[in-house]
């Protein structure tokens, strides 16, 4: 009988060829490509005002980190099995890729005018960036390949500003605060990166912030002072570099270090020629969208002058009460302080009061060593603005060079009306912002709009503008009462402010 033949092994499954490989890298690498430089293109003045905003240490300067974890945690996501079913439609892509790209042009062109006042709050035309990004990502490569890095395009999705912002002012507002904020971005990207299963994700995730945590410590010892940018991207950056090529270099023991050693899988979205116009012309309309502009005056520069708190009162008033805010540091930075000064005149006038009863006039200023915070968090911010209305700022000349703004404020919560006079200035070190407040109630025992931080009624009322327009809180019959009053009583405590440093009007 004859012995059974062996089975012959089967043959190994043959590579992929080399050139094969080089083609959808390159075909991979045009299409990454086309999206970056357009939306370069259309952002391009984004991103000249988020170079100002790093200059000036604005908190913002964290968004340039976004893109570097975002393309680390994508590596990682890029290295593991590809698991999505081969199932590709076309039309899908389109669809939603179109209705993307639709929504960014309205961030982008609506509401990016609608919050002008909270621009660099809420910074939506990166908002805009981001769902264009992807939007194209989509139509590009199709959604089911996009769907694959869905967390790291909810990483990206942190470039949204305001519940940074948020952050940073639960932690305390100053450097530190900035540096701990931005670790959340670093620990979830390396977390992203290196979970290729469950337990290593939060292993990565949790090393991150003990790395990013010590370094922070180490910069807040030795550079208490380096400018804001550097606390949030030194840790976080160093921190997702470390752990991701810790863990890389542990998982590979004893096996070739190559990171590019996976299979390319192909591309499934084929053809894109018809797909290039469509992003092409959206991304032109965007470029044709403008920023909103500022539009307070400048904040002259007097060098000598002395900004340190309570101011001294103008001819024909004296300081009745006196009271100190430190909790504004949350806003404008560890040098910084909120002063009350109710200044009341010496005798009365009639023509401030029919009466002839001596006015009250309340003096809010803000000292911050971080002018740049004056933009983000507007006066509003300070106080409780849910149930007012302001009208459009009228431009009052306060000698010296100085400009201020005057505004009439409906306030339907104290149920009164009051008029606001500011400006800002500035020396070499700090700068400054005086808020001048009288309220149409003229008796001892008239309510004023109180400091308080209010950061949840802002947020109430940047819903408030989402929904029913800036019309709900703007006032368009305005009343200007004691213009005659704030205008004297500015240019008597700019005066006031300026004289003993030999200045003339």
């Amino acid at each position: 009988m004859a012995a059974p033949t062996q089975a012959e092994p089967e043959p190994p499954a043959a590579a992929p060829p080399q050139k094969d490989r080089s083609y959808t890298l390159a075909r991979i690498i045009f299409r990454w490509s086309f999206i970056g430089v357009l939306t370069v293109f259309a952002f391009w003045d984004s991103f000249g005002s988020l170079v100002e905003t790093t200059r000036g240490s604005g908190l913002n300067g964290y968004i340039w980190i976004i893109p570097t974890a975002a393309i680390l945690a994508a590596q990682g996501v890029a290295r593991q099995p590809r698991t999505e079913l081969p199932i590709h439609d076309r039309q899908t892509d389109i669809i939603l890729g179109t209705m993307g790209l639709v929504f960014a042009l309205l961030l982008h062109g609506v509401l990016l005018q609608r919050y002008a006042l909270h621009f660099h709050l809420l910074r939506l035309d990166f908002l805009a960036l981001w769902v264009f990004v992807l939007s194209s990502a989509i139509i590009l490569f199709g959604l089911r390949p996009v769907s694959r890095f869905v967390w790291v395009w909810a990483l990206a999705a942190m470039i949204f500003a305001l519940p940074y912002h948020i952050m940073v002012i639960l932690l305390g507002g100053n450097r530190i605060a900035a540096g701990a904020a931005t670790l959340v971005i670093a620990a979830t990207a390396t977390g992203i990166a290196v979970s290729r299963s469950s337990r290593r994700g939060w292993i990565g995730y949790f090393s991150a912030y003990v790395v990013g945590f010590v370094l922070l410590a180490i910069m807040a010892w030795w550079t208490p002072y380096a400018p804001v940018w550097v606390y949030q991207a030194v840790p976080a950056l160093l921190s997702t570099a470390i752990v991701g090529l810790a863990m890389f270099l542990i998982a590979r023991r004893g096996a070739p270090k190559r990171p590019m050693d996976r299979k390319v899988e192909p591309l499934a979205a084929g053809q894109i020629v018809r797909a290039l116009p469509l992003v092409l012309v959206v991304a032109i309309l965007l470029s044709l969208v403008k920023l909103p502009a500022w539009t307070s005056p400048p904040a002259p520069q007097f060098n000598g002058l002395q900004i340190s708190g309570p101011l001294n009162p103008p001819a024909g008033f004296h300081v009745a009460d006196t009271e100190i805010y430190p909790w504004v540091q949350r806003l404008y930075g560890r040098i910084s302080y909120l002063t009350r000064q109710q200044m009341v005149a010496d005798a009365g006038n009639p023509e401030w009061d029919k009466d002839a009863k001596p006015r009250t006039v309340m003096v809010d200023n803000v000292i911050t060593d971080r002018p740049f915070s004056f933009n983000v968090y507007p006066t509003k911010v300070l106080y409780d603005a849910t149930a007012t209305r302001l009208s459009t700022p009228r431009r009052i000349d306060l000698g010296y060079g100085v400009t201020g703004e005057m505004v009439s404020v409906v306030d339907d919560h104290l149920m009164v009306t009051w008029n606001m006079l500011q400006w800002m200035w500035r020396n070499s070190d700090r700068a400054q912002r005086i808020v001048l407040i009288t309220v149409d109630n003229h008796e001892d025992s008239a309510p004023f709009p109180e400091p308080n931080g209010a950061l949840l009624p802002t947020l109430s009322t940047l819903l408030t503008v989402l929904f029913r327009g800036n019309s709900a809180v703007n006032d368009d019959n305005p009343t200007f009462k004691d213009v005659d009053l704030l205008t004297t009583f500015g240019r008597g405590m700019v005066a006031a402010q300026l004289q003993p440093l030999g200045r003339l009007q």
